[in-house]
């Protein structure tokens, strides 16, 4: 695998309380978008992230497949009462925790775990037939669409009203960014699982709020539609983007392909 990342904190705030880890030779990529007063944001994030990260360094090795989601969930959980024994050491970290999105690549398919609202999005390149053009001595000319779909759903109370048949306009907005779970604080996070097939050539995006709060999911799509760029140079396009809209939160990317 090949990846790259990049976070920013934003226009509005001083600290960045986003923590990112990658490993593109054991595939596995982890997103975190800490919450809190004070610094204790950045100390869940980076707390949920390598005590995750370390669970499943130590053993995705030796687990088959099948078995991959009680290992993301038991690393997740680890990760949760890390953050929850930490807490009680001061009472700056009273209530500290955490967003947690962990990915892991394998055998042409990608398996994602999340707590919270931070976002996986699997980009996609096909060509089709273009059905309302003339046909050519070669057959029908061809055109390329760019699909990108959200592999995730929010864990916010926004969400699930939203979801419960409430419309948009009589949900505060606020509601959006009010967590149902999260890792370090409440309850013990039980994270959604998606498994989905990740092809050559497909991109992989996992953002933190503060990049889709400012960005549309058209914006997003547009930005990596620039097939002739790097990922670097899209991970620092989706940055400045976010920052040219207001740039009101931590922006954090992760973008990952198979060459």
């Amino acid at each position: 695998m090949v990846s790259a990342h990049a976070t920013h904190p934003g226009l509005v705030r001083k600290n960045n309380e986003d923590y990112i880890r990658t490993d593109d030779n054991l595939g596995i990529y982890l997103l975190a978008d800490g919450i809190g007063g004070h610094n204790a944001g950045e100390v869940a994030s980076a707390l949920a992230v390598e005590t995750a990260y370390a669970v499943l360094r130590s053993n995705i090795a030796h687990t088959e497949v099948d078995g991959y989601f009680e290992l993301m969930v038991y690393a997740m959980q680890t990760a949760h009462w890390e953050i929850n024994t930490k807490a009680l050491t001061s009472l700056s970290f009273t209530k500290m925790g955490t967003t947690l999105i962990v990915a892991v690549l394998r055998e042409n398919k990608v398996y994602i775990a999340h707590s919270g609202d931070s976002r996986c999005y699997l980009f996609q390149n096909e060509t089709h037939p273009h059905l309302d053009s003339l046909f050519t001595p070669h057959g029908a000319l061809k055109r390329e669409v760019n699909i990108l779909q959200r592999l995730t759903h929010d864990h916010t109370v926004g969400a699930h009203q939203l979801a419960s048949g409430i419309s948009i306009e009589q949900i505060p907005k606020k509601k959006f960014h009010t967590l149902t779970q999260s890792v370090g604080c409440g309850d013990p996070p039980y994270p959604d699982f998606t498994i989905v097939e990740f092809k050559q050539g497909d991109m992989l995006l996992i953002c933190s709020d503060g990049l889709t709060d400012m960005l549309t999911d058209a914006d997003i799509e547009a930005i990596l539609a620039n097939g002739d760029a790097s990922l670097d140079t899209l991970a620092t396009d989706l940055i400045d983007a976010a920052n040219s809209n207001g740039g009101r939160d931590n922006i954090s990317v992760v973008l990952v392909t198979s060459p």
